[in-house]
């Protein structure tokens, strides 16, 4: 059976600085064009109007408009001319206030503004931070969709609480350029974490300073896979991203699935305000910092413990030793227990021997501390604190942020296989401020938390290597959390439900 198809536009243009008739005029024959194309939700790149790099609130007062100026009016009469959806954004003036925001706007096929978002981590310089709790979702009639801005989708917690408030995609204007490949392991983070479609829109050009011609726009459905997008034969400036709707004419995503494993009953410490606290060493009781030497073993087709026994000499007194996931069995933890001792390491896993898994951290080093974090174990060992979890767990970013407001330094998730999207999953969460790392037997990664807006540094070896890092924990103590957050959302009766579906909007 051939499924229905929803066109979605997405406006890879290039943006004059300072210069909003013209940006103007260019956008709405784009949505013109977009719509002759079959699009019904057509979405412009972040700032459209006015351009992106203003370094003073003075350069860009003049080119902001309030909800209802010019702008507002002609986007408004071009949706209700094309029976369409439209996402613009632009430097918005609030009305009798003298602030400016980074905001979007969606325009409904009938004229009428449905949804304004404001930038919450909004650039500094000019425009003040958007509610946490502003409502972000508009309706459409193939589901919730929720519009967030750019830098708003790096911290997960946004994204996340758009996805619990029942949004099956979410439309995500940007003025980001590629390093790397990020931002797109991070859009393609988002999209599977939540069970969402996620359409980021990025623009081309330079101005000033940055060059936006490495920026890109993509797509990723609820499976965390890039869609591939088609090009307007006459303007490539107009991507159009065919969605699969399911056999009632809605989105197909896999945002029920994921969020029914939340667990919020042990987030709670999401709530915590650090932001005063300089010393959290003191504050959360945590061991002195320092350096970790930490080893992960992936053996293959390898007896884990030869494996280790081989490898043995290459650790240092005061190691931290990560091993896969096994069963082990008593006789073998003893084995473990006694060679931990002997050689003053670190050695942590999780048994499968007895049905069900057991973490253990085992070394004359290892003080075992309490923790809310539910079926993991937390112990403090030489200059860490440090967490031992599943990766079904860490695939909710609250538990990562709950941990690292604990005072982990670092998590670690013993796996007996790990897969592309587990090796994604370690890369990012140290964006919530805690060091991540996995082993297995096919593999083994780590990853520190970035130091700016990207991702962290790390390393990953295959089967039969181990790897070996060293961790400062003085660097995983310098948390910077981003704590306008919608709480309300995050742990109220929604979220409690966990489920909702398109049937209940």
């Amino acid at each position: 059976m051939i499924k229905d198809l929803l066109k979605i536009a997405l406006l890879h243009m290039d943006v004059e600085y300072a210069n909003p008739e013209k940006n103007l005029d260019n956008l709405v024959g784009l949505c013109r064009r977009a719509a002759s194309r079959g699009a019904k939700i057509i979405c412009a790149p972040e700032m459209c109007l006015s351009g992106y790099v203003h370094k003073t609130i003075g350069s860009i007062w003049d080119l902001a408009e309030s909800s209802s100026g010019r702008a507002a009016e002609a986007i408004s009469q071009t949706a209700l001319e094309t029976e369409t959806f439209i996402v613009a954004g632009w430097a918005e003036k609030a009305a009798q206030r003298s602030v400016l925001y980074n905001s979007a706007f969606v325009f409904a096929p009938n004229g009428t503004l449905v949804c304004r978002y404001r930038k919450v981590n909004a650039e500094t310089r000019w425009a003040a931070p958007g509610h946490a709790s502003q409502y972000n979702i508009f309706m459409t009639p193939w589901g919730a969709v929720g519009l967030l801005i750019c830098a708003d989708s790096y911290h997960s917690l946004i994204p996340r609480i758009t996805a619990l408030k029942g949004a099956s995609l979410i439309c995500l204007p940007s003025n980001w350029p590629d390093s790397d490949g990020f931002p797109e392991l991070l859009w393609q983070q988002r999209a599977w974490e939540n069970g969402i479609w996620l359409a980021a829109v990025n623009r081309s050009g330079r101005e000033n300073e940055i060059d936006f011609s490495s920026a890109r726009t993509m797509a990723f459905d609820p499976d965390g896979s890039l869609v591939p997008l088609w090009s307007d034969p006459e303007d490539e400036r107009v991507k159009i991203l065919d969605i699969s709707l399911n056999s009632k004419g809605l989105f197909d995503d896999r945002r029920n699935q994921r969020l029914e494993s939340r667990q919020p009953e042990f987030y709670h410490r999401v709530y915590g305000n650090l932001a005063a606290v300089r010393d959290l060493t003191s504050c959360l009781n945590l061991p002195q910092p320092g350096w970790l030497d930490f080893h992960a073993l992936s053996p293959g087709q390898n007896d884990c413990l030869d494996f280790l026994t081989a490898n043995f000499s290459n650790f240092r007194a005061g190691s931290l030793v990560l091993i896969p996931l096994g069963s082990y069995g008593t006789d073998n933890l003893e084995r473990l227990s006694q060679m931990a001792h002997s050689s003053k390491l670190t050695i942590v896993g999780a048994d499968l021997a007895g049905g069900e898994t057991q973490y253990f951290a085992l070394g004359p080093n290892v003080k075992a501390v309490p923790t809310n974090l539910g079926q993991s174990l937390a112990a403090d060992t030489g200059p860490a604190r440090v967490l031992l979890t599943s990766l079904k767990a860490m695939s909710h970013p609250e538990a990562a942020l709950a941990a690292a407001k604990e005072g982990v330094d670092l998590v670690l998730c013993p796996a007996q296989i790990l897969d592309e999207s587990d090796l994604r999953l370690i890369a990012l969460r140290p964006i919530e401020q805690l060091a991540a790392a996995a082993c297995s037997l096919n593999c083994s990664t780590v990853s520190l938390i970035p130091l700016g807006h990207g991702q962290g540094r790390g390393a990953t070896v295959g089967a039969g290597q181990v790897l070996t890092y060293v961790v400062d924990t003085r660097q995983t103590r310098d948390k910077r959390f981003q704590d306008r957050v919608d709480f309300e959302t995050l742990f109220g009766p929604r979220a409690n439900k966990l489920v909702w579906s398109n049937d209940d909007l």
